[in-house]
């Protein structure tokens, strides 16, 4: 995870990448923005896809979601080990000669 959040920034939570359609002249232009329910992070248009802005928020939102991806696993290995420690076995005792 190190690794993840040192190769770039990291999308907070709640953000994400929506399509916006306008119509110019007759034409339909897709444009994209960054949308987001978390009061930190301001609506953003990002251009086109394959646009700078596009391409930094798209990789932002990558890291996040394999920080997120990781840590539920680390969680469930985790969960795991506590589960083997709690449980004991009575193992039979082998018989003397």
């Amino acid at each position: 995870m190190t690794q993840i959040r040192n190769s770039g920034a990291v999308a907070p939570a709640n953000v994400w990448i929506s399509p916006n359609f306008q119509n110019k002249g007759g034409k339909i232009y897709e444009y994209y923005k960054l949308t987001s329910t978390n009061p930190e992070v301001k609506h953003q248009g990002l251009g086109k896809i394959g646009s700078e802005k596009y391409r930094d928020w798209l990789a932002r939102i990558q890291r996040r979601n394999w920080i997120v991806e990781l840590e539920q696993q680390l969680s469930m290995l985790q969960a795991l080990i506590d589960r083997q420690a709690t449980i004991v076995l009575d193992l039979p005792q082998a018989e003397s000669d």
